[in-house]
Parts: structure tokens; C-alpha cells; sequence
């Protein structure tokens, strides 16, 4: 019985077209009195449902809010809601598929018309949502490094914070976020292939651009090549006198920015 009236109330509450558009009869759940009709009830408990995940989407994706313009927001959580409606508990993951439905649902083509980055710019708020709910690792100290024997570097691995996140777009999106994070306006943005690092340090997150020879660098890191191979490929693009340079002072950055755990 329990199961059967939770189910009810979270049809009536989630109702696309709203609470009135159902032909039910929620007096058999919500008791009417004198000021308030049950559908009335209803309608508050619904209207606060959706404003919770409004809310919670605007602050995880101000820029994204900030380049739509409040009423095209507005409809972009309306029609991103009812395609995928939220299936987890903590309000951190309500915008986990609004990347994808950004870039691919039909009902989306106005936002995408609107603002042809949006989905890069969802991925990378996302991206940032994500390393802040991150779990805590301990990270790679330096005197891993400087005491790590000469014949050993060849098979190091690399093991990446949970917090790390390597994106790439079409879009320099994070001109956008930065400049709403520092409350100005929104720049303009011209289409120009970008890879940028996110991560968190030192209880922040931050993030920053990478050319291609770095982010391809970091993508075999992440997919398991040992430094002796990362050489490799650095030297099949800079040559072979630059590679073994490059790749120390990467993983020397690496290190000192926080990207690197304990393996």
C-alpha cells in the first residue's frame, strides 16, 4: 500500500504538464480543507519539485544560465526534465545527461541554435560538478619521484586523481565560465578545438587549458602507457632530443598541480 501511494505521488508530482493536466482523484491521497483544495496542495509540492532542480542547475551551470538568458533556461530545464527526469537522490547528479541531451535530442535544437556550444559547455560544468564531489585521495608527493631509481622510469605508470577530467570541445567554453565566475560579462566565442584539464587541489577545483602534444600525453597516461612509451610518442612528435625534457617537465607540473595519486 506504502509503495503504491509513493508511486502516485511521484506521477502527480513529476507530471509534465503539470498536476491539473491528470485525471485522478488526489483527494484519496491529500486531505482537502477549508483554504485549500487537494489539487492546490498538490500543485505547491509539484512547483517545489521542479524550482529544487531549477535551482540546483543554475548553480552547477551559471555560465550555461548566463549565455541562454533567464526564460531560455527556464525552458531548457522544462524540456530537459521531462526527458530525463531525476533517477538519483543527491541533487549533485540532476544534470548528468544534460551534456547528451544538448548535443542530440530533438527537442533541444533551440538551446543548440541559441548557443551552438552549449553542450561543450554543459560537459565542462559538468566536469567541475564532478570534481568537487570527488572523493579524497592522497596524492603523489614529490619524493616518489626524486627517489624513484634511474632503471625504473621506463615502466612507471601513472595514476590520476578521481577529481581529473580531460575534456575535449569545439568550443573555448572555459572563457565563459571564467568570466561568470569573476562577474563579467560573457565574452565572445568563435569555434576553436580545445582541450582543457579539470581537477581539484587543495579543496578547489580549477582547470586550464592544454595544446594536443600535451592532452594526447595525458590521455595514454590515463589509458595505462608507461613513461618509457610516452616518450615514445612525444619523440614520434617533437623528435627525439625534446622528448625525454617534455615529458619530465610534464609530469613534473602533473605532480606539483595535483593531477597524481598514490598508485
Amino acid at each position: 500500500m506504502l509503495t503504491e501511494l509513493q508511486r502516485r505521488m511521484r506521477e502527480w508530482i513529476t507530471a509534465p504538464d503539470g498536476v491539473r493536466s491528470l485525471d485522478d482523484d488526489f483527494a484519496t491521497l491529500l486531505q482537502e480543507d477549508a483554504r485549500l483544495p487537494a489539487v492546490d496542495r498538490l500543485e505547491i509540492y509539484a512547483n517545489a519539485f521542479f524550482f529544487r532542480i531549477h535551482d540546483a542547475l543554475l548553480e552547477d551551470h551559471g555560465a550555461l544560465a548566463a549565455s541562454l538568458g533567464e526564460e531560455l533556461f527556464h525552458d531548457l530545464v522544462t524540456a530537459y526534465l521531462l526527458v530525463h527526469p531525476p533517477h538519483h537522490p543527491s541533487l549533485a547528479h540532476a544534470g548528468d545527461a544534460l551534456p547528451a541531451y544538448l548535443a542530440d535530442a530533438p527537442s533541444a535544437e533551440p538551446f543548440r541554435r541559441a548557443c551552438p556550444w552549449a553542450p561543450d559547455l554543459a560537459r565542462f560544468e559538468n566536469a567541475r560538478v564532478a570534481a568537487f564531489h570527488a572523493a579524497d585521495v592522497e596524492p603523489l608527493p614529490r619524493s616518489a619521484l626524486e627517489t624513484r631509481a634511474p632503471d625504473a622510469w621506463e615502466s612507471l605508470t601513472l595514476a590520476f586523481t578521481p577529481s581529473f577530467d580531460l575534456l575535449s570541445g569545439d568550443w573555448p567554453v572555459h572563457a565563459l565560465t571564467r568570466a561568470h565566475d569573476a562577474g563579467d560579462p560573457l565574452p565572445e566565442i568563435t569555434p576553436a578545438g580545445m582541450w582543457i584539464a579539470v581537477w581539484r587541489h587543495e579543496e578547489r577545483v580549477r582547470f586550464r587549458t592544454l595544446d594536443a602534444d600535451e592532452a594526447q600525453t595525458v590521455a595514454a597516461a590515463r589509458d595505462g602507457a608507461t613513461f618509457g612509451m610516452l616518450c615514445e610518442q612525444i619523440a614520434e612528435r617533437a623528435g627525439v632530443e625534446a622528448a625525454p625534457a617534455r615529458a619530465a617537465s610534464w609530469l613534473s607540473q602533473w605532480q606539483a598541480e595535483g593531477w597524481l595519486r598514490l598508485g
